[in-house]
């Protein structure tokens, strides 16, 4: 586990919903400073790994959440 990693995942359950600037932003107050790329890449890390779920409502951004094990059917 990398900081960057540590930093997103923690910006991702403090924030629920939270879009990709919300967790770039959490992410940069915990570690001072993160690439916007370094926090793509974390985030399809963690996506893949099954460790957090991205919504993409209809006309809305991607967003992020630490909720895997529903189907949080009021999302669609």
């Amino acid at each position: 586990m990398t900081r960057p990693r540590l930093a997103v995942l923690t910006a991702v359950h403090e924030h629920p919903h939270a879009d990709t600037d919300t967790i770039i932003g959490a992410a940069r107050e915990q570690l001072g400073e993160v690439s916007t790329q370094a926090v793509y890449d974390v985030l399809r890390a963690l996506t893949t790994a099954g460790l957090v779920r991205r919504i993409e409502p209809a006309g809305s951004v991607a967003r992020y959440e630490s909720r895997v094990g529903d189907n949080h059917h009021h999302v669609v």
